[in-house]
């Protein structure tokens, strides 16, 4: 009983968070991971993208966005540790192998910047509709095809997922075991790679297409009323667009004094 309460309070609270408000949010902590100038500063803002990803009413999907997330970052600590052209201090070694501290921080700070951006955009697909964004963005003064392209590129990763997922259902119709471990994971998927772009690129022009022939690009359509309201949502973006402006400038002194 209070595992559901917790649900609903929890689903309520994301749901009293505006569309631009969510996204405001995946700008500001993606602008504070690379403003982070150490791996205390970056674990900070993991932190906070992690207590966003708590308050998701399913997490499914985002564990494997995130398993596949970790497989790049593996990657780039081994080639970072081995081979970064700043590498000095020895921090241990595997077997005749040596892995470099210089390195080895490097490449935690770059995978821990890919998990911020992966939590906060998680937040925001997995907490809204397409329907309620395209509602609130019309709204808001953008037109059709503003949003749609916008949509389009914020839910391209779940669609190239739910198509992974297709095709890997296919090859077990077809007899063809799962992979178990990681590397062998990894061997079957960069066969499928490109295809799987292509498609999803493909599906997105294909909607597009659709919608003109429907009409929902003509300038006497009207738009939808919005069914919900949302908590101080102006507010949200004006305090969220100033601390970006306040990174961003953060960042250009930084590169200014280097």
């Amino acid at each position: 009983m209070d595992a559901t309460k917790s649900a609903s309070s929890n689903a309520n609270w994301t749901a009293s968070v505006d569309p631009v408000t969510k996204l405001l949010l995946i700008l500001f902590f993606t602008l504070a991971a690379f403003c982070a100038q150490n791996l205390v500063e970056a674990g900070i803002v993991l932190v906070f993208t992690l207590a966003l990803v708590f308050a998701l009413p399913t997490k499914k999907s985002l564990w494997a966005m995130t398993a596949f997330s970790l497989f790049i970052i593996v990657t780039m600590v081994v080639i970072q540790g081995l081979f970064w052209p700043s590498n000095q201090t020895v921090a241990f070694h595997l077997g005749t192998i040596a892995f470099y501290q210089e390195g080895l921080k490097h490449a935690l700070l770059l995978g821990s910047r890919i998990l911020v951006i992966i939590f906060s955009t998680s937040f925001f697909i997995e907490t809204t509709t397409l329907s309620e964004n395209s509602r609130y963005f019309e709204k808001s003064g953008l037109s059709f095809k503003q949003v749609y392209v916008l949509m389009s590129v914020c839910y391209i990763l779940p669609q190239m997922h739910r198509n992974l997922q297709k095709i890997r259902f296919a090859q077990k119709a077809r007899g063809i075991q799962p992979a178990k471990s990681l590397w062998s994971k990894a061997k079957t998927l960069m066969p499928v790679l490109v295809p799987l772009i292509v498609k999803s690129f493909q599906e997105a022009m294909n909607r597009s297409i659709s919608l003109q022939l429907r009409g929902f690009d003509s300038s006497v359509r009207r738009v939808p009323k919005l069914d919900r309201t949302y908590w101080q949502d102006r507010a949200c973006h004006r305090l969220l667009a100033a601390l970006s402006l306040v990174l961003v400038g953060v960042k250009i002194w930084e590169i200014i004094c280097k």
